[in-house]
Order: structure tokens, then C-alpha cells, then sequence
């Protein structure tokens, strides 16, 4: 049409009317609307009437209800008189909004001009009704049409079915499709459909199921959407088994899945992380001959976000490949993730490497998840030169990543480490966050090392980097560890003097630092403070206090501990108990030791259940320095009984006793203990050593 423009020749109407029906056609209504306007400007004729009803449904098919009246007003003045088609066009506009009084007015003004509606106008009408969920309208709309004559089909009947569905009154919809069996109008697979899917919508998958089978009754055979709608429900609340029997179903009814069937079925399998039924899906979509899609291959890696079988990740790669689909940089993250999770980080390795061969540049999360998989497995090394390699393929590198490297080797506790991943951070210009100080500190913490824990929250104190309750209580803790109170202590009141209020963590350490130094009455002033401060202390708060007074011998205290603890709805547990008999043994009180030995035993110890070995090494030993070696010996032999581990100093112990009251033969016996004890500890004791070399004696011959 350009062409002929561009030649100077005139188009005739045929052509502008061919133009315009195209583009009308395909749902380009503005380029319809400018070659309308171009043959007006023409004056080579006017448009005729199916080509303006072309343009008006196209219009109402992109919503364009303005457009669309604008068109059908406009008509008589083009020399066309709007029929039945023009009118139907605009109501059906309307009606995609759900304008149920503008649909209305048309069709009043269709009849005014002596244009009798058909059973199109009214459904359309009835559409309306549905799309505003105005049920009881749509029955009066179907009520009207009767007596105007216009005799309701099967589409005016789902709409009523429709609008009560959407409605949520499915005894009303159910009525109608009743209704219509009896008015002689055969339902479609749409009349069951709609009560399908709005029962499955609303989860009740049981009705659901019913409607289906009442279809099938009925004569009218499902399709693929109709299971769809199950299929659906039961990807939402991860029903295997159900969606399973449903497609066995499907499949004996003849009923040809498609790839959405598919999809929703892969789906529900990744909801329950069933890997193997979700390949198991994608080999059953080949065999049928139905092309696995994007979605297909993107819902199957949510399965994988749990799964620790790299073997499957090759399967799915194969079925990948099957289909003619490339992995992209996701589909490679998960596989990686996967053998993360199988902690193999050389498969992990070997995936990145096929990565990059299949020309697919890997990503920050590619690299992360390497860096995670080698720092989880303790290969620091291997983890350090995949965060290199991160930093030299120009990928950002985060304070996440660099931190996630620094709290696997914190974890650790290699301090020099962790503060060479620190010290690459900050020539990187990566903006350093409290959590990679933290991690630093938490470092030393574990080793005990308090000037270096200082350090580092010191030069953290002195950055834009916020300093938290986490940073002082790791720093309380490595004191604690140190057994350096009165730093701890000076540490509390700076983080009090600096504006963080302390938690129940930092306050334990305190307590801690006491108990370390045997210190009861300054534990005690920390308990206090803590209760007054609003915390509620744990069983490592009393455990602490406890240990405090066994530390300084004071039993009377650590029992009054131990029973104030039901008090803050507290349970003492096994270290408790064990920490006050260890205090009963140290103050040379054994029945003491042996009383709280069996009230251990009867309230925390069931059938299978036994105390430590702590606690049966402490009693007994207790009672060999009460002189009372056979209760001793009373409470081994119930520690031998259970498995539990007899010490070498308790053998000892009773050893010694026994040889000391002359009762030879039971020493003898309790030494045999204590030997076979020593080769079960030491098994390479009683082996020969091998002859040494030639080369192990300095090249000389025997």
C-alpha cells in the first residue's frame, strides 16, 4: 500500500478496505483505525459495513469500548446502517468489562432502531452479568430472552452457571445446569468445567473429582483443561498421590494430556521435593511425543532445591537435551547447589567447569555457591581461590560473599585467615558490615584470644561500621574463656556507656567469667542485674551459677541454685546435676554426692536413659576419698553395666583403695580393668613395632 502511495497512484477500495479488514483481523486497531481514516480522506468510497464491524469487534476484543461506539455512532454518517453484528460487537465490548448497564443500553437501543437482538446479543448480555458476578441479573436476563423470544443455547446457560460459581453459590449453579438438561439444551464440557474448577479453586478437591465423574455419566467427555483444574489443586497442596491417580484416569478415559497437564504434575512432585517423579514426568512427556517447555524445565529445579543426588542432576540433563533445550546459568546453579548439598564439592567443581565449556558464563551465585561448598567442606584453600577466581572474572563481589568465606573459617577459629579474607575485602573498596566485624571477633573469641578480639572491635569502633550487642558479648565471651573477669566486666560497662543494651548472651558470659574464676558472689550480682533488667535466664544461666559455687566449694549455694531453678519455670538437666555432684566429691561429701546421684536418676532418667559418664567417675571417685571404696566400686560397676565409660583415674582410684585395705585379689581383678581399658584407649600398644628400614637406619646394615 506504501508503494502504491509512494507511486503517486490512487488506491482503489478494494484495497484500503483489504488493509483495514487485515489489521482489524490481527488486533492492531489503532493501524485499522488510520487507514479508515486515510479512505475517508481519499474520497475514493466509503467503507461497507462488515469491513466497520470487523474494526468494532476488534475493538471490543482489546477492551476498547469507547473506540468501539465511537465506530458504530459514526456509521451512519459513513452511509452505513448499523446491524445486528455492529450492535452485537458493541454489547460483547461491554460485556468483556463486565459493564453490565452499558451492555444493557445497547441492546435498548438496538431494538429502538428496529434491529432485532439474537441469541448472540442476549448472551452477551448474560456475559456481562457473569464477568460483574451479578448471578441473580443473569437470571433475569434469561428469563427476559425467553419471552422475547430468543431461545437460550448452551453458552447463555454457562454464563448463569458462571455467574453463580463466581458468586460462590454452587447449589444455584448446580440448579441451572439441571435446569438446562431438562430444557432439552446438552451441557458442553464447559458447563461442568466451570463447577469444576471453582470447587478446585477453593480446595475442595473432593467435589471437584465428583463433578468429573458426573460429566462422565452424563455423556460429555472431559479434555485436558478439566483435569487441568485438578491437576492444579493438587500442585498447590502437593498431593502426589492423588494427582498420579488422576492422570492414570485421564489416560484410560483417552483424554490427550498437554504440556500444561504436564507442567502441573512436575509441579506437584517439586512441591514434595520428589526428584524421581519429577523426571519420571519429563521421560513420560518423550515417550507421548509432547514438547517439554521453559516452565517444564524450570518447575522440575524447585525439586532440586532440597535434593542431594548429583546423579540426578546428570538425568536431568539428559532430558534437557532430549528436548532440545539448553541449560542456562540457573540450571547449572542448581546442579552445583545440589552436590553442595551432597557435599561433594569436586562434582561441584566438575559442573562449573562443563559450565563454562557449554560457553554458559557463570554467575555471582555460581561462584558462591562454590566458594559455600568448599568452606562447608573445610577445603579453605580451594574456597580462597574460587572467591580469587570470582575476583578476576569482574563478577561484583559482595560483603555477603567475602562473609560467607569468613564465618566458615571463623568457624573454625584460624584467625590469620580470616583477617587476610579481611584485609583482600578492604582492598577490593567493599563497604565492610558489622556482621564481617562480628565474624572476626566471634574468631578470636573461640581461641580465647582477647587482645585480638579487642583489636578488632576497638578498630571497629573507630569505623562508620555500627557496632552491636553481638560485637561486646563475643568479646565478653573470649575474657570468659581467658578467665579474665575483670576485663569482661569493663567491657559490659563500655557497651552500656556506648548505647547497646546487653542481651541474655552477654549476661551469661559475665556469669560465665565468674563461674571461670570461681567468683560466686559476682556471678550472683549478674544474675541479679540480668533478672532486673527483664531477661529470663536459660539453664546455661544456672549451669553457670552453679559451677561458680563448685568452683568455690560452696555446696550449700550450688544446691540452692539448682533448686531455685523451677522457680523461673527452669528444669535443671544433666549438667546441673552433674556440676553439684562433682561439688559434693571436691567438698569431700560423697552420701551428699550419692543423694543428688539418685535424684538425678529419678527425674530425669527413664527406661534407656543414663547420666553421663562425669557423673558416675565423680561419685565414685568421691567415694574413695571418703574411704568407702565398695560404694565406689558399687557405682562403677552400674556405669559398666549401662556402657558407660569408666575414666582411667576412677580405675585407678579403686586400684589404689583396694591394694591399700589388702584385698588383693579384687585389686588384681580391677587392675586387669584398667589394663584392657588402656589397649581398648591406646589399640597400637600391644602391637609390635615393625623393623625399621635400611634406609630407616641411617643406610647401615645390620
Amino acid at each position: 500500500m506504501e508503494k502504491i502511495l509512494a507511486s503517486g497512484a490512487k488506491p482503489s477500495l478494494v484495497c484500503y478496505g483489504s488493509l483495514i479488514s487485515a489489521f482489524a483481523k490481527a488486533g492492531h486497531v489503532k493501524r485499522a483505525e488510520y487507514w479508515l481514516e486515510a479512505l475517508e480522506a481519499s474520497n475514493v468510497g466509503s467503507p461497507n459495513g462488515i469491513c466497520l464491524n470487523m474494526l468494532i469487534s476488534a475493538c471490543a476484543k482489546s477492551n476498547a469500548v469507547d473506540r468501539a461506539e465511537y465506530w458504530l455512532v459514526k456509521m451512519p454518517s459513513l452511509g452505513l446502517t448499523p446491524d445486528v453484528m455492529s450492535y452485537n460487537a458493541v454489547i460483547d465490548a461491554c460485556a468483556r468489562i463486565g459493564d453490565v448497564t452499558r451492555a444493557e443500553g445497547w441492546l435498548d437501543k438496538m431494538k429502538a432502531a428496529g434491529t432485532a437482538p439474537n441469541v448472540v446479543s442476549y448472551s452477551s448480555v448474560l456475559h456481562a452479568c457473569a464477568r460483574s458476578c451479578d448471578a441473580s441479573l443473569a437470571e433475569r436476563w434469561l428469563t427476559r430472552m425467553e419471552k422475547e423470544g430468543a431461545e437460550p443455547n448452551a453458552i447463555c446457560y454457562n454464563s448463569v452457571i458462571n455467574a453463580w460459581c463466581k458468586e460462590g453459590n454452587m447449589r444455584r449453579a448446580a440448579y441451572w445446569l439441571k435446569q438446562m438438561s431438562e430444557r432439552g439444551v446438552q451441557p458442553t464440557v464447559n458447563s461442568y468445567s466451570t463447577i469444576i474448577d471453582k470447587l478446585a479453586k477453593a480446595g475442595d478437591i473432593d467435589a471437584a473429582e465428583s463433578w468429573l465423574a458426573r460429566m462422565a455419566e452424563a455423556g460429555v467427555e472431559a479434555d485436558a483443561v478439566s483435569y487441568n483444574m485438578l491437576f492444579s489443586a493438587c500442585s498447590k497442596t502437593g498431593d502426589c498421590a492423588r494427582a498420579s491417580k488422576l492422570f492414570d484416569e485421564m489416560m484410560k478415559r483417552n483424554v490427550v494430556p498437554n504440556t500444561i497437564c504436564f507442567n502441573l504434575l512436575i509441579n506437584t512432585h517439586s512441591r514434595q521435593g520428589d526428584v524421581s517423579g519429577v523426571l519420571c514426568r519429563l521421560r513420560q512427556m518423550r515417550e507421548q511425543g509432547i514438547q517439554a517447555d521453559r516452565v517444564s524445565f524450570n518447575t522440575t529445579l524447585k525439586a532440586f532445591a532440597r535434593c542431594s543426588d548429583p546423579k540426578a542432576a546428570d538425568q536431568l540433563l539428559e532430558e534437557m537435551n532430549a528436548a532440545g533445550m539448553k541449560p542456562d546459568v540457573s540450571t547449572y546453579n542448581a546442579f552445583i547447589a545440589v552436590c553442595m548439598r551432597a557435599k561433594d564439592a569436586k562434582k561441584a567443581e566438575c559442573w562449573l567447569n562443563r559450565m563454562s565449556k557449554a560457553g554458559v558464563k557463570a554467575d555471582a551465585v555460581s561462584y558462591c555457591t562454590m566458594i559455600d561448598a568448599f568452606a562447608q567442606s573445610g577445603e579453605l584453600h580451594r574456597a580462597e581461590q574460587w572467591l580469587e577466581k570470582m575476583e578476576e572474572s569482574g563478577l561484583q563481589v559482595g560483603s555477603s560473599t567475602y562473609g560467607l568465606l569468613m564465618n566458615a573459617v571463623a568457624k573454625m577459629g584460624d584467625i590469620s585467615r580470616v583477617e587476610r579474607i579481611f584485609q583482600r575485602m578492604e582492598q577490593a573498596n567493599v563497604e565492610v558490615s558489622g556482621s564481617t566485624y562480628n565474624a572476626l571477633i566471634s574468631a578470636c573469641a573461640r581461641k580465647g584470644d582477647v587482645d585480638r578480639a579487642e583489636f578488632w572491635l576497638k578498630r571497629m569502633l573507630k569505623s562508620t561500621t555500627q557496632a552491636d550487642v553481638a560485637s561486646y558479648s563475643s568479646v565478653i565471651h573470649a575474657c570468659a574463656k581467658a578467665n579474665d573477669l575483670l576485663r569482661a566486666e569493663a567491657w559490659i560497662e563500655q557497651m552500656e556507656q556506648d548505647g547497646v543494651q546487653a542481651n541474655v548472651v552477654t549476661y551469661n558470659s559475665a556469669i560465665n567469667a565468674c563461674a571461670r574464676c570461681g567468683d560466686v558472689t559476682r556471678a550472683e550480682h549478674w544474675f541479679h542485674k540480668m533478672v532486673k533488667q527483664g531477661f529470663q535466664p536459660g539453664v546455661l544461666t544456672f549451669n553457670s551459677l552453679v559451677n561458680a559455687c563448685a568452683k568455690a566449694l560452696d555446696v550449700d549455694r550450688a544446691e540452692k541454685w539448682l533448686q531455685d531453678m523451677p522457680n523461673f519455670g527452669i528444669q535443671p538437666d544433666d549438667v546441673t546435676y552433674s556440676t553439684v555432684i562433682h561439688a559434693c566429691g571436691a567438698a569431700q561429701e560423697p552420701q551428699r554426692a550419692d543423694n543428688w546421684m539418685r535424684t538425678m536418676l529419678s527425674k530425669l532418667y527413664g527406661k534407656g536413659d543414663k547420666p553421663s559418664s562425669f557423673c558416675y567417675n565423680s561419685l565414685a571417685q568421691a567415694w574413695v576419698r571418703g574411704g568407702d571404696v565398695d560404694r565406689a566400686i558399687h557405682w562403677l560397676s552400674e556405669a559398666e553395666r549401662l556402657g558407660v565409660e569408666v575414666s582411667m583415674a576412677s580405675l585407678n582410684s579403686v586400684v589404689s583403695a583396694l591394694t591399700r585395705a589388702r584385698r588383693h585379689e579384687e585389686a588384681e581383678l580391677w587392675s586387669g580393668k584398667v589394663n584392657r581399658n588402656s589397649a581398648a584407649r591406646n589399640p597400637r600398644a600391644d602391637k609390635p613395632r615393625p623393623r625399621a628400614t635400611r634406609h630407616e637406619r641411617g643406610g647401615k646394615a645390620e
